[in-house]
């Protein structure tokens, strides 16, 4: 007797084990009930549509204990081997709509108000950091606006915005910009500008002003004519040509004629920029003339008889005006 009992329970444990069927670890499920083909992998096709669970909330991970799995499927008689696992991990898909995706809509909605074309023209920026929205993955369409409050002139808004079910409300300013050049660091007065020192940013348009420079070209090279901090956006009356010559500092004097070239030391009476007309001294004539600004203490007379603007010389009137007629020679 005993030893015919044995051999039952040893039948029934070998069918037990040959029709057990695979259960999947982890499980990712697109509606809200979870189905018996979610759970099993190898399940006959009319048992894989029989919800046993609700599924987690959108997005939303959760797990459920093998011995709950077993005792529901138990009623539909479909066996399963848990081959060490102690749970089961269920996932509801989702569309995942982000920050970027929100102030993106947001600045539409902004733009239709503002009567703009270009979206990118508006900068959004959020009072809070806005959650990250869950939605249905059927619904691929854009958020929906369900109440909007906003003022054109600060930009401020207000706005409920929509997806099925879900709906999020965000709050910050949404204004219209435009691009400027900005400083990169702070630049001291006097200094020139280089590639590295200087950027183009987009900016609220009521920080962008009619003299604001626009364009890199517009400011590489050229000279601060105050203290700027960094980030401020640079006018075009803060910008001055490099002062090449600077007054009673040494230049070299080069006069030029077809054919020659001479240079004598001299001592500049005023401040230039490139291509500007100033005054200097001939240290050895002891006579100030006139020459253009050609390069860093550099001043080209292209006369051999320049303009003589003084001399510093005593003479008589007739002197005077002989030597302002005279040749004035290089040495």
């Amino acid at each position: 007797m005993l030893t015919r009992l044995a051999t039952l329970a040893a039948i029934v444990l070998a069918t037990t084990s040959a029709t057990a069927q695979t259960l999947r670890p982890t499980v990712l499920v697109s509606g809200e009930l979870v189905r018996i083909g979610d759970l099993v992998a190898d399940v006959a096709s009319a048992k894989a549509d029989i919800a046993v669970f609700r599924a987690p909330d959108l997005g939303q991970t959760g797990s459920v204990r093998i011995a709950h799995v077993i005792e529901a499927l138990r009623p539909h008689n479909v066996a399963v081997d848990p081959d060490g696992l102690s749970e089961v991990s269920v996932t509801r898909a989702s569309r995942m709509v982000g920050a970027n995706e929100i102030k993106h809509r947001v600045a539409e909605i902004a733009a239709e108000r503002l009567r703009l074309s270009e979206v990118a023209n508006i900068a959004v920026e959020l009072d809070v950091p806005a959650p990250t929205l869950h939605l249905d993955p059927t619904q691929s369409g854009p958020l929906v606006p369900a109440r909007v409050t906003f003022e054109p002139r600060g930009g401020r808004f207000d706005m409920t915005l929509r997806a099925g079910a879900s709906q999020i409300r965000v709050t910050g300013t949404a204004q219209e910009t435009l691009e400027a050049v900005v400083l990169a660091r702070p630049i001291a007065r006097g200094e020139v500008l280089r590639d590295t020192d200087v950027a183009i940013e987009r900016r609220p348009k009521s920080e962008v002003q009619a003299d604001s420079v626009r364009a890199l070209e517009a400011a590489i090279g050229m000279a601060l004519q105050q203290n700027v901090r960094a980030g401020q956006v640079i006018r075009s009356t803060d910008l001055s040509r490099p002062q090449l010559v600077k007054r009673n500092e040494p230049v070299l004097i080069v006069y030029e004629v077809p054919g020659i070239v001479l240079t004598a030391r001299g001592k500049a009476e005023d401040v230039g920029a490139l291509g500007d007309t100033v005054n200097v001294l001939n240290i050895q004539s002891k006579r100030v003339i006139q020459g253009v600004v050609t390069g860093p203490a550099q001043i080209t007379v292209t006369s051999l008889t320049p303009r003589i603007v003084s001399a510093m010389q005593n003479h008589n009137t007739n002197s005077d005006a002989t030597s302002r007629n005279a040749t004035i020679k290089a040495e």
